[in-house]
């Protein structure tokens, strides 16, 4: 007997608004990115001089709707700043919560970008 393989939501939703993307770093390092915004981001953080970290590790709790306890992984953390950035195109309702719970239970600043404009003033919202 032949077992299908499942697919997860995650990979089927992916394919409709991301684009994985490698991004080389001013050190020679190359940067898995879960979307060109988000190589648009780390290249102009790059061009301003802005220090930045990718960091699996760094975990976020919250709570889902459904009331169960996740991580949020940020998209980048500016250690010079103490900031973290999330790159956000497309918006869902439990991407919403997500984010205002993240930043209910965690003593932190999140800039969220929401367009390439954003993006590209991103030195802009930091010395606010």
């Amino acid at each position: 007997m032949t077992r299908k393989k499942k697919r997860g939501r995650k990979g089927k939703r992916r394919g409709l608004w991301s684009k994985r993307s490698d991004y080389v770093t001013l050190e020679g390092a190359t940067v898995s990115m879960d979307s060109t915004w988000e190589v648009a981001c780390a290249q102009r953080l790059d061009e301003l001089g802005i220090r930045w970290m990718r960091n699996p590790d760094i975990k976020l709790p919250y709570i889902t709707r459904g009331r169960r306890t996740r991580n949020y992984i940020p998209d980048f953390y500016l250690p010079d700043h103490d900031v973290y950035i999330e790159v956000k195109g497309y918006w869902t309702d439990a991407a919403r919560h997500k984010m205002e719970d993240v930043q209910k239970r965690n003593p932190v600043r999140i800039i969220i970008l929401e367009s390439l404009k954003e993006i590209a003033s991103v030195g802009d919202l930091l010395a606010d």
